[in-house]
């Protein structure tokens, strides 16, 4: 019984994936192909900066993977919504695991402009 419970409970789990180097690349590309036509990081272009994004969801990762998944205009008076396909679970887990990565690691060499 108590390993049913167990079993129950670590479905519920949110976890994010490990950034490795090969997670970065993937992350970096997808953001140079999907992202960076509107969003730069530090800001304003045609979209909000998305260092202001991440910097929200900072304390809250879930909420933002929930959002990549099912995009929905937050400040629609200012900011055009996304143009956007909403990405899979797992593109939207890699995205916020890497841009939070960035967000604690603003030195890396892999960060958008």
């Amino acid at each position: 019984m108590f390993l049913l419970v167990c079993a129950l409970f670590a479905a519920d789990v949110f976890v994010l994936p490990q950034v490795t180097p090969e997670l970065k690349k993937d992350a970096k590309e997808f953001f140079d192909n999907e992202c960076k036509g509107c969003h730069r990081w530090a800001r304003k272009f045609a979209a909000p900066p998305m260092h202001d994004n991440v910097e929200h969801y900072a304390e809250n990762p879930e909420a933002m993977v929930k959002y990549l998944m099912k995009p929905t205009p937050q400040n629609p008076d200012v900011w055009p919504a996304m143009d956007i396909n909403p990405l899979t679970e797992e593109q939207a887990k890699m995205m916020t695991s890497w841009l939070l990565y960035i967000l604690k690691n603003p030195d890396d060499p892999g960060r958008p402009k």
